[in-house]
């Protein structure tokens, strides 16, 4: 099934699979990659194939938010991925963090209705402790300041992540989503981890992510452009090395 990963077959993806949101980072972090070919161009979806250090692997976009992923993920999984990753961006919510650190979430609050035609509102948004194990490890060989923790997957950037609009002459009033949700140990906000792991779960598929974190929202400082760029490029190089352990021991 690939009425949006067009082209996508069974049996094209590699033995380890990347999601990012941003159709441009696909090519970003594809430069690692020999042999690169694009599967899937289509809307918010690019899908590249390439070898690693001699495996297949495979990276796509999801483009941003809830809606598209959940077809992203989906027809990936429904094409054989093996495991996915999402290697994307968050904001943090913590004071301990920092623009430039890196976020495992071992587990995602979510906001009501986020998946609840799939699941129950109950049900777990967690990542795989196994693959989350094997991130940090390499991660922490290349002397990366990791956190690991729970996040929330907001289905809003606005409103819902805290942020006001102006609509008229008039400024919406704006819950106090940092604190009330940092008082409950949620250490990031982004739009897409939840899927993944819903999914991943009902599939009974390793799923995990890696987030670089851009902004402190604490304090509103973001890192900078050309260093986030080179932040995903080797968070990626390594989550794939960690991927690709269990094809090496097998």
């Amino acid at each position: 099934m690939s009425i949006h990963l067009k082209e996508l077959k069974k049996g094209d993806l590699g033995e380890a699979t990347i999601i990012v949101g941003d159709p441009g980072r696909v090519s970003l972090i594809a430069e690692a990659f020999e042999k690169r070919k694009t599967i899937v161009n289509n809307r918010e979806f690019l899908l590249m194939n390439g070898y690693y250090k001699g495996k297949k692997v495979s990276i796509c976009s999801t483009g941003i938010g809830v809606g598209s992923t959940e077809i992203c993920v989906t027809e990936l999984l429904e094409n054989g991925a093996k495991q996915i990753v999402r290697c994307g961006g968050c904001g943090a919510w913590r004071d301990d963090i920092e623009p430039g650190n890196i976020i495992l979430n071992t587990g995602m609050a979510r906001t009501p209705g986020l998946m609840g035609t799939y699941v129950p509102e109950t049900y777990p948004a967690v990542s795989d402790p196994l693959l989350v194990s094997r991130i940090v490890s390499h991660l922490k060989k290349s002397n990366k300041t990791v956190h690991i923790g729970l996040g929330l997957t907001s289905e809003t950037y606005y409103i819902g992540q805290g942020r006001g609009i102006t609509i008229g002459d008039k400024r919406l009033p704006v819950p106090n989503m940092i604190e009330e949700w940092s008082s409950r140990g949620i250490m990031n906000c982004e739009m897409e981890t939840a899927v993944l792991f819903i999914l991943g779960s009902l599939y009974q598929v390793p799923t995990a992510n890696c987030l670089a974190v851009h902004v402190s929202r604490k304090n509103e400082k973001w890192e900078n452009e050309e260093d986030y760029r080179k932040l995903h490029f080797e968070m990626a190089q390594r989550v794939l090395d960690a991927m690709l352990e269990t094809t090496d021991n097998e």
